[in-house]
C-alpha cells in the first residue's frame, strides 16, 4: 500500500593534475564522456514532501512489582506523530488510511531492531535481508526458530548476546510483537515489545488536475516495551541497587533508543514512502 522513492547516489570525480610538459594538440574531436561518476545525481521523490503534523512525541515508564519472587518489570511507552504525502488517481491507488498505516507498522517493526543496532553500535545477527518487511523472513516463536541476536562484536558467541528477538506475531489491534530475551531481560520470561500504526485521518488540499495538492496522511506510531526487569539478577542481592540502576542507566538508555527511533520515522518516511489513497481524479 506504499510507493518508495528512490536514491541515486553519485561520488564526486576526482581530477589529479600534474606538472610536467604542455600536452600534445589533438584534433578538436568531440569525446564521449565514457565515465558515470561525472554524470549529475539528483534526487526525485515519489510525491513531494508536505508540511508535517505536530511529532507530539510522548514517553512515559510505569514499574510493576514482581510476582510470585520475581524481579520487578517496567513498561516502556512512546508514542508520536508521522506524516505521509498522499497520491491519489494512479490505478495503484485504491488503499484506505487502515491500510497504509498496517503496511508502515510493518516497515517500522523491521526497521526498529535495526535502529537499535546503529544506534549501540553492535552487530545484529539472524536477522533477514533489510528492506523486506516483515517478510524477509524474521525468525518466529511459532516455529521453534534460533532467535536474532544484537551483540556486542568484541562479545562474540558463545557468550550470550545482549538482547534476541523472536516474532511473536500481531495481537488485537494490529500490533507486532517481538519477544525478546538476551542479557537486558535476565530475570524476565515475558519481555517483549510491539509496534503498531493507527492513521489519524487526512489534512490539506487534495491533488487536482493543475496541482499536486498537499494532502497528507498523519499516523500514530506506538511502542510498548513491556515485561523488561528494573535490573538483572545480580542486583537482587544489593537491594535498592537495583532502583539506582535502573534509574541512572537503564531508563536513559532506552528513552534515548525509543525517542530516537520515532523522531527518525517523522523526519524520514515522509521521504521515502506515500500513502497511496483511493479516490481523486484519474490519471494516465
Amino acid at each position: 500500500g506504499l510507493s518508495g522513492g528512490a536514491i541515486l547516489l553519485g561520488a564526486c570525480p576526482q581530477h589529479i593534475f600534474c606538472q610536467g610538459a604542455p600536452p600534445v594538440q589533438k584534433p578538436d574531436v568531440k569525446e564521449e564522456d565514457d565515465d558515470d561518476d561525472d554524470d549529475e545525481f539528483s534526487f526525485e521523490f515519489a510525491k513531494p514532501p508536505v508540511a508535517p503534523a505536530d511529532i507530539n512525541l510522548q514517553f512515559s515508564s510505569r514499574i510493576f512489582p514482581g510476582v510470585e519472587g520475581a524481579r520487578p518489570t517496567v513498561e516502556f511507552l512512546t508514542t508520536s506523530t508521522f506524516s505521509l504525502p498522499v497520491e491519489r488517481g494512479w490505478p495503484r491507488d485504491k488503499n484506505s488510511p487502515e491500510d497504509v498505516a498496517a503496511s508502515m507498522r510493518d516497515v517500522l517493526a523491521d526497521r526498529l531492531p535495526r535502529f537499535a543496532q546503529e544506534f549501540w553500535q553492535l552487530e545484529l545477527v539472524g536477522a533477514p535481508p533489510a528492506f523486506r518487511g516483515l517478510r524477509g523472513g524474521w525468525p518466529k516463536v511459532s516455529e521453534g526458530a534460533t532467535a536474532a541476536a544484537l551483540r556486542w562484536s568484541w562479545l562474540p558467541a558463545p557468550f550470550p548476546p545482549l538482547l534476541t528477538l523472536r516474532l511473536l506475531g500481531s495481537e488485537e489491534g494490529g500490533a507486532v510483537r517481538f519477544e525478546l530475551g538476551g542479557l537486558a531481560c535476565a530475570g524476565s520470561a515475558s519481555a517483549c515489545i510491539s509496534i503498531s500504526c493507527a492513521p489519524l485521518g487526512v489534512s490539506g488540499a487534495p491533488a487536482t488536475a493543475d496541482s499536486e495538492g498537499e494532502e497528507r496522511l498523519d499516523v500514530r506510531l506506538t511502542t510498548q516495551l513491556s515485561g523488561f526487569p528494573v535490573a538483572g539478577r545480580a542486583w537482587g542481592f544489593v537491594g535498592c541497587g537495583g532502583s539506582w540502576w535502573h534509574e541512572s542507566v537503564r531508563l536513559p538508555a532506552i528513552r534515548k533508543v525509543l525517542e530516537g527511533f520515532h523522531s527518525m520515522t517523522a523526519e524520514n518516511m515522509m521521504l521515502f514512502y506515500v500513502a497511496a489513497l483511493q479516490g481523486g481524479p484519474a490519471r494516465s
